[in-house]
């Protein structure tokens, strides 16, 4: 009975520690427009994701437009490590899009 126990226990942590996290933010485009990566931003945030090590603005990777896409994106190897350190270090990374022409 133990055995049951532990193993049942053991494969809904695993379901529960895969999930991945995914924002997306749409600036004057629309979800089915056709968009091309452009820089992809490595973040570094502490205390949850509560307090960024820096402040980065969309403007310094897509300069010359107005119409863009951000794509932020905690992979199972972020929450992994956010969860080895009790939530105080909390990657994740930042894609930025353009609309394709």
């Amino acid at each position: 009975m133990k055995k049951v126990f532990f193993s049942t226990m053991f494969v809904c942590a695993t379901l529960m520690l895969s999930s991945c996290y995914v924002q997306e933010v749409n600036v004057g485009m629309a979800e089915s427009d056709q968009a091309i990566q452009v820089a992809k931003v490595k973040n570094q945030q502490f205390i949850g994701g509560l307090v960024p090590k820096t402040q980065d603005k969309a403007e310094n990777y897509v300069q010359d437009t107005k119409h863009f896409r951000m794509k932020t994106v905690q992979t199972f190897w972020d929450g992994f490590l956010t969860g080895l350190t009790f939530g105080i270090y909390a990657p994740s990374t930042t894609y930025y899009y353009k609309p394709a022409k």
